[in-house]
């Protein structure tokens, strides 16, 4: 197959409307989120996701559309004995971070059939993958409310003032923050605008 793009946007999200070639995405863009370790130490939002795991002695993390595994493998050495595992859409993906971290568990799975497995976690988090699968939140949460109850939640999310894409869903962080369909713990922002729509949140909380 013909490589077409090396811009990530070309096969997510591009013009307010939604892509979703994840697998091709991978195979065509040899690192198509633009981080490094060194963004990740720099980023306090996912530096908080941490200190949260450190402060409430997390054992077992899910990590859901972990990706090539940078960030799930920077979670495990960041907090000392904890264990990460990991669920992504696409194949090449996890063939690579099985490949490069071999002590991250990693599936293959299409998070609208997140509900026909049973999970193994104290924290489950969600790290700037809530803009691609909108369809199945509502069905993702009440999964996780009837067969994970007590069990803790980490949404990571990063806003746009001049976003099209989702709004329907969540007008900007204070409406996330307003629907979030359980107990809310902690919330953090970065750099948000006077409208609270331009940055990163965090959401901490119990199911």
């Amino acid at each position: 197959m013909e490589k077409r793009s090396n811009n990530y946007h070309d096969y997510v999200i591009k013009d307010g409307q939604f892509i979703g070639q994840f697998e091709n995405m991978y195979r065509d863009c040899s690192n198509p989120w633009p981080e490094d370790i060194k963004d990740l130490e720099g980023n306090p939002v996912s530096c908080y996701t941490v200190s949260l795991m450190r402060k409430y002695g997390f054992k077992k993390v899910l990590t859901v559309g972990s990706g090539k595994g940078l960030h799930a493998n920077w979670i495990k050495t960041k907090v000392p004995g904890i264990q990460v595992g990991g669920c992504e859409l696409s194949e090449t993906a996890v063939k690579y971070s099985r490949s490069h971290y071999p002590d991250i568990s990693v599936h293959c799975l299409d998070v609208a059939d997140f509900g026909k497995r049973s999970w193994d976690f104290d924290l489950i988090l969600f790290r700037e993958v809530l803009w691609y699968m909108l369809p199945y939140w509502q069905g993702t949460a009440d999964v996780l409310k009837k067969n994970y109850k007590g069990r803790h939640i980490i949404i990571e999310l990063t806003f746009y003032d001049d976003q099209r894409y989702g709004r329907e869903y969540f007008d900007g962080p204070e409406d996330l923050i307003k629907k979030f369909p359980f107990n809310i713990k902690e919330v953090l922002r970065h750099h948000t605008t006077a409208l609270q729509r331009d940055g990163m949140i965090l959401i901490f909380g119990e199911i």
